[in-house]
């Protein structure tokens, strides 16, 4: 089977299988690309302990699976020093749904109450929504934001989910 006919989702179990260190490329052209570790995959998302520079743990990004565009493991010294760290080797949260945006949505807010939502192909530029979750439907978030001089939305802002 060449890499072609392997799925977006089978590349993505692969690298959680084997604990590597990934770098991930996805479309939209203006999505960055996500280095870290796939610690979980569902049929929408994945779950990846993302690291920064130098190998460092970053936190949890999820991103959806059918934006994938390459899978490349990432051998330079940054994999090393990831298993070194305290917090290796990263796990995925009990009972997260990766299957649905309702249900990661509810599941992340409940990891942390401050999430960061970016909006990558509703716009020509990559925009972020940063805020705590009041309310999640199958169909809408509603989110009370923090505004760029740190203060608070007086209500929750709602926006239509994919």
């Amino acid at each position: 089977m060449t890499s072609s006919q392997v799925s977006k989702g089978d590349r993505l179990r692969r690298a959680a299988e084997s604990q590597a260190l990934v770098r991930i490329k996805r479309s939209p052209r203006n999505a960055d690309r996500v280095d870290g570790i796939v610690v979980a995959v569902g049929s929408t998302w994945a779950l990846i302990a993302h690291t920064g520079d130098g190998g460092f743990f970053e936190g949890l990004v999820a991103i959806r699976v059918k934006d994938v565009v390459k899978v490349k493991n990432d051998t330079s010294f940054e994999e090393r020093f990831a298993r070194t760290q305290p917090e290796w080797p990263p796990t995925a949260p009990a009972d997260l749904d990766l299957d649905t945006t309702a249900g990661l949505l509810k599941g992340m807010s409940a990891l942390s109450p401050l999430v960061a939502i970016e909006q990558e192909k509703r716009f020509h530029t990559q925009m972020a929504w940063i805020g705590v979750v009041d309310k999640v439907t199958k169909r809408w978030l509603w989110l009370r934001e923090v505004r760029p001089n740190a203060t608070w939305c007086k209500r929750p802002h709602g926006y239509k989910l994919r």
